[in-house]
């Protein structure tokens, strides 16, 4: 079985800031369930490795969105590890031409 997988630059949407991050996400799409996904995203932003956003949105070049929230950060660094889950927002509809596949 595969998981779609996307790597590649994101926009992060919380309490009305747009941060620019490097995304890097596994998906999980199962039959009988909500799809989710997991991973990673760094940015130099300082707003960003400020500690502030918990939760918010990702959007994916051409418009997928999805809501998560973060699951580990350390504070002062760029990088942070979520996960999100949307009923309307699969990882299936990730973008194609960034989007690969890895067995899982």
């Amino acid at each position: 079985m595969t998981s779609p997988v996307y790597r590649g630059p994101a926009l992060l949407l919380a309490d009305g800031l747009e941060i620019p991050v490097q995304a890097e996400l596994t998906g999980n799409v199962p039959e009988v369930g909500l799809p989710g996904w997991t991973g990673m995203l760094e940015s130099d932003d300082t707003r960003f490795s400020a500690g502030t956003v918990r939760s918010g949105r990702l959007r994916l070049p051409g418009g997928w969105e999805g809501g998560f929230a973060v699951m580990r950060r350390l504070l002062g660094v760029s990088t942070v590890w979520v996960r999100g889950n949307d009923v309307e927002a699969s990882p299936a509809d990730w973008p194609h031409g960034v989007r690969g596949q890895s067995a899982s």
